[in-house]
């Protein structure tokens, strides 16, 4: 072989190795993209549930501070009730 030829096979062949190198990054590139996309669309929809979560406990909350007060009221209101009872 002449050695044009052979020159010519080895800047070919660094070619070809230098994009195969390159696509290889941008691959990886890609997929860890990929995956830090994934975990954030998980993260995201975790937080949306766990702010669903904390709006159903502060309901819960609420309604149970309220029924607290009501039996609180009636027990004031059957003590006085009570004591009226036995005044009279």
């Amino acid at each position: 072989m002449p050695t044009e030829k052979k020159s010519n096979i080895a800047v070919t062949g660094t070619f070809v190795g230098w994009g195969l190198t390159l696509l290889a990054l941008v691959w990886q590139i890609a997929v860890k993209d990929a995956q830090y996309s994934l975990r954030l669309a998980a993260v995201e929809s975790e937080l949306i549930d766990l702010d669903e979560r904390l709006d159903n406990a502060d309901a819960f909350r609420l309604a149970l501070a309220s029924d607290l007060a009501e039996i609180k009221t009636d027990l004031l209101w059957i003590r006085k009730e009570l004591v009226d009872m036995n005044t009279n």
